[in-house]
């Protein structure tokens, strides 16, 4: 379970491509020129990291079941598959043949997982817990976006700057921090340009620095929405795509 803080980070750092899931679906990815795929070191006292640039993926000391996630972009309860998968700790480094953005990459990681570690899943709808993404009284406090472009967030002075999002980018981009799948029922069909700012609502939660509880964070999200977007996030039951994992091996292939 992250904490407030590493929420936080996550929130002020992310920067992607909002890509909808059908224009990546029709696209098979190429695959990495090179890779290397090893346990990772049981010594490692360095804090668990994932990264990407143009061209390359690393992923040092996490979890298959992290790994799998990244490369489906599967939130937390929308993963099953046994327990041991959160013991099993890679090391991941992977080129690719030029550059390509965030979004090519992990699903590049798909073939190289199901090459190294035998991973073989499937896709079920299934009902869970989520969240929704609805219109709060008074409705939506930002504007259709005039220009023309990809849907892009930006960080600034920790908040994130949207462009050209529509609601499910924002549900898709609100889920990772929230760490729930989190659906778009908004019915609002255009894209538009929006701010979110949780720093004025979060910063008691990490004032003295310590770890707290998750709700701190999910709290701060839900105010800064509502306040600044004119949005509201609300729990409920839902069908969603759960991704099974079917087969996996403990050991990677020799690189």
């Amino acid at each position: 379970m992250k904490t407030t803080s590493q929420r936080l980070i996550i929130f002020a750092s992310f920067t992607c491509l909002a890509q909808s899931q059908s224009s990546t679906a029709s696209t098979q990815p190429p695959a990495f020129e090179v890779a290397s795929v090893r346990l990772a070191a049981v010594e490692r006292s360095a804090r668990p990291d994932f990264r990407t640039s143009p061209d390359s993926l690393t992923i040092l000391g996490l979890s298959l079941r992290n790994c799998i996630q990244i490369a489906y972009e599967m939130q937390e309860t929308q993963l099953s598959g046994p327990d041991w998968l959160n013991d099993v700790r890679l090391d991941i480094v992977a080129k690719a043949a030029g550059p390509v953005d965030d979004k090519q990459l992990r699903l590049m990681l798909r073939p190289l997982l199901a090459e190294r570690l035998g991973l073989k899943v499937h896709i079920e709808r299934k009902e869970i817990s989520v969240y929704a993404l609805t219109l709060a009284k008074g409705g939506p406090k930002f504007s259709e976006s005039t220009t023309e472009g990809p849907p892009v967030f930006r960080p600034d002075k920790g908040a994130q700057n949207g462009q050209h999002i529509a609601m499910s980018d924002l549900a898709m981009f609100l889920s990772k921090l929230a760490g729930r799948p989190l659906i778009d029922a908004t019915e609002l069909k255009g894209r538009y340009d929006i701010r979110i700012d949780l720093t004025p609502y979060a910063a008691a939660a990490v004032s003295d620095g310590s770890p707290q509880d998750t709700m701190d964070i999910i709290s701060a999200l839900f105010t800064a929405v509502q306040k600044q977007l004119g949005l509201e996030i609300k729990a409920r039951k839902d069908q969603v795509d759960v991704l099974v994992v079917d087969h996996a091996e403990r050991t990677p292939t020799e690189n």
